[in-house]
């Protein structure tokens, strides 16, 4: 198991049961708050319109990680930030064409017309948003325009929350991290949908034999063999995508091997552009 102490298997990991509040090792549902604005002055935390909207499609959506990460920043960082669940339009969430230093494959968005996602929306103070971009060097901090993908509140947080628009449920934009190198996709190019570690390193699997078998086929056909990382049991699949080694071979065989999607939000960016990090 990573140094993290959280199973790559498990990936990626459990969101709240409910909207609420982060507040250190404790998370308050929304049921149990009368007045958000209050509950942030008195646990003294920024309030919200001193916040950045950031949208969660993976491990970032679980209180637990987010308080790894924010323990791990080399200044201190507030444990106080509102969580909410929501559903996002027009973007659907696969994998990220690498492996992540824990040994597993983590989400990343992308742009898929007709998709509706559930998402966990957290809204960072500006030390909670530096150390979160800190952790994510394979992904860019995106902000998209909530007209083209709307994004909806399962219910309103604030009706006076300048973030939002008038009915209180539709953030006006928002930010997101996408994948700096595009998403797993099946041999037509079309985006794998997130699945459990253990699933994806056997569609893996089965993509490298397959793979094998066409070049075995060919008459001289040069190639390196596919090493069978993906075929192991997931315990030492996952063990083994650690080594950092491996980690820049499995980059470079999905690339190779046609199986990283280059993803482009263009046109769902904000009037605001694209935040490269």
């Amino acid at each position: 198991m990573p140094s993290s102490g959280l199973d790559p298997l498990l990936y990626p990991w459990e969101p709240p049961d409910n909207s609420g509040v982060l507040d250190g090792d404790a998370f308050l549902p929304l049921e149990q708050i009368a007045n958000m604005a209050e509950a942030l002055a008195d646990a003294g935390a920024a309030p919200l319109e001193a916040r950045s909207l950031v949208v969660s499609v993976g491990a970032n959506s679980s209180p637990d990680v987010l308080r790894r990460k924010f323990v791990g920043y080399h200044r201190p960082v507030s444990q106080v930030l509102p969580m909410m669940r929501g559903r996002l339009h027009n973007v659907g969430v696969g994998h990220s064409a690498h492996v992540s230093r824990a040994g597993y494959i983590a989400a990343a968005p992308y742009l898929q017309p007709g998709e509706c996602t559930t998402v966990w929306m957290s809204w960072l103070d500006d030390l909670q948003l530096l150390a979160l971009d800190e952790t994510e060097p394979n992904y860019r901090r995106i902000r998209l325009d909530g007209a083209v993908c709307p994004l909806v509140l399962d219910r309103p947080l604030l009706l006076d929350n300048p973030l939002l628009l008038d009915n209180g449920e539709r953030p006006e934009a928002f930010s997101l991290y996408a994948s700096r190198w595009g998403v797993l996709a099946d041999a037509g190019g079309c985006p794998l949908p997130l699945m459990d570690q253990p699933a994806l390193f056997r569609w893996l699997a089965s993509v490298g034999a397959g793979l094998d078998a066409a070049a075995d086929g060919g008459a001289g056909a040069h190639r390196d063999r596919t090493p069978s990382v993906f075929a192991a049991p997931p315990e030492t699949v996952a063990a083994n995508l650690a080594d950092p080694l491996i980690q820049e071979w499995a980059k470079g065989w999905f690339a190779s091997a046609g199986l990283a999607a280059q993803v482009q939000f263009d046109h769902g960016a904000a009037s605001a552009g694209v935040l490269s990090l």
